[in-house]
C-alpha cells in the first residue's frame, strides 16, 4: 500500500512536472528569489489538487514542510529575514495539513491499510521532530533577529501541538483496540478530529498563501519600482549619453575649427615663408646677377685695359720697331755712304794709280 501510494505521488508530479519530482531531478533547493520559484509553488498546488488519495496528500504536504524548511537556509544566506519568517510558516502549514490528510485518512481507511497509515505517521513523526530540532537550533543562531526568534518560538508551540494530536489518535486507536468503542464510534470520533484538524490546517494554509501572495504583490512592485527606476536611470543614462556625446560633438567641432584655424595659420605661415625665401631668393637671384654684371664689367674694364695695354705695347713695339728700322735705315745709309767713300777713296786711289803709272 505504501510503495502504491508514494508511486502514485510520483507519477501526479511527473503529470504536472513540478513539485517534488521535479525538486529529486534538480538534486538542489530553488532559490526563492528565482523568477520561477512561484511558477514551482503553484506546479505544487496543482500536484497536491490532482493527487485524490489522502495519505498521498499527507506525503506531498510533508515534502513541501521539507522543502520550504531547505529553502529557509537559502533565504537566510540571501539575507532576507522577512522570507525566512514566511517560509517557517508556510513549512508549519504543510506540517499542519499532513497531519489533517492522514486523520481524514485514518477516518475513512480500511483495516487493511492501518498498518500503512501508521507507517506514514510514523514517518511523519520523524519529520516533525527534525523540524522541531531545525527551528531550535535557528534560536541559537546570532545573526537572526528577536523578532523573527520570537515567531519561530510561535511555530514551535504549534508544531507541539500536533503531537497532542498524535496523542489524541493514539488514545482513539487504544479505545478501539480494547473494545472500548465500536468501529463506528471510532470512525465517527475520527472524522470529528479530522474535520476540526483540517480547518485549523486550512485557516494556516490560507494564511500562509495570503502573506505569501502579499509577499509576492510587494516584490512585484518592487520589480515594478526598480524597472521603472531602471528605465528612469536608462533614461538619464540616455541622457547623459547624448549630452556628452554632444558634448563630444561639439568638442570634436571646436577641436576641428582649432585644427582648420591651425591648418589656416599653419598654410599662412608657410605661404608666407615661400614668398619670404622667393623674396630672398629674388634678392639673392638679383644680388647675383648685379655681382656677376659687376663682374662682367669688371672683367670687360680689364679686358679693355688689357687691350689697350697690349695697343700701347704694340704701339711702343711698333716704335721701337720703326726707330730700330730708322736706326738700321741710318746704319746702312751711313755704311752705304762709308761704302761709297771708300770706293770713291779707292776710286781716286786707283785714278792715282793710274795717273801715276802714265
Amino acid at each position: 500500500m505504501k510503495k502504491q501510494l508514494f508511486g502514485l505521488v510520483l507519477s501526479v508530479g511527473l503529470l504536472v512536472g513540478g513539485g517534488q519530482a521535479f525538486a529529486d531531478e534538480a538534486e538542489e533547493v530553488i532559490n526563492p528569489e528565482a523568477e520561477l520559484y512561484d511558477t514551482t509553488r503553484l506546479m505544487e498546488e496543482i500536484e497536491y489538487d490532482l493527487t485524490e488519495n489522502k495519505v498521498g496528500k499527507a506525503i506531498l504536504q510533508d515534502q513541501y514542510a521539507t522543502e520550504r524548511m531547505e529553502e529557509v537556509e537559502v533565504a537566510i544566506e540571501n539575507g532576507d529575514m522577512d522570507k525566512v519568517e514566511q517560509l517557517i510558516k508556510e513549512s508549519q502549514a504543510s506540517t499542519n495539513q499532513a497531519d489533517a490528510d492522514l486523520t481524514e485518512a485514518e477516518s475513512t481507511d480500511d483495516d487493511n491499510d492501518s498498518e500503512d497509515i501508521d507507517e506514514v505517521e510514523s514517518t511523519l513523526a520523524d519529520r516533525l521532530e527534525e523540524r522541531i530540532e531545525t527551528l531550535n537550533a535557528l534560536l541559537d543562531r546570532d545573526d537572526l533577529p528577536e523578532q523573527a526568534k520570537i515567531n519561530i518560538s510561535y511555530v514551535i508551540e504549534k508544531l507541539d501541538n500536533l503531537k497532542e494530536r498524535a496523542e489524541q489518535r493514539a488514545e482513539l486507536k487504544a479505545k478501539f483496540a480494547s473494545g472500548e468503542i465500536t468501529k463506528e464510534e471510532f470512525k465517527s470520533e475520527m472524522k470529528k478530529l479530522a474535520k476540526q484538524f483540517k480547518e485549523e490546517a486550512k485557516k494556516d494554509r490560507e494564511e500562509a498563501k495570503k502573506e505569501r501572495e502579499e509577499e509576492r504583490k510587494e516584490r512585484e512592485e518592487e520589480r515594478k519600482e526598480e524597472e521603472a527606476d531602471r528605465k528612469e536611470d536608462e533614461l538619464e543614462d540616455a541622457e547623459e549619453r547624448e549630452e556628452d556625446e554632444v558634448e563630444k560633438a561639439e568638442e570634436r567641432l571646436e577641436e576641428a575649427r582649432e585644427r582648420e584655424e591651425e591648418r589656416k595659420e599653419a598654410a599662412e605661415e608657410r605661404k608666407e615663408e615661400k614668398e619670404e625665401e622667393a623674396r630672398e631668393r629674388e634678392e639673392e637671384r638679383l644680388e647675383k646677377a648685379k655681382e656677376r654684371e659687376e663682374e662682367r664689367l669688371e672683367k670687360a674694364k680689364e679686358r679693355e685695359e688689357e687691350r689697350a695695354e697690349a695697343a700701347k705695347e704694340r704701339e711702343e713695339e711698333r716704335l721701337e720697331r720703326e726707330e730700330e728700322r730708322k736706326e738700321e735705315a741710318r746704319e746702312r745709309e751711313e755704311e752705304r755712304k762709308e761704302k761709297a767713300e771708300e770706293k770713291k777713296d779707292k776710286d781716286d786711289d786707283d785714278e792715282e794709280d793710274e795717273e801715276d803709272e802714265d
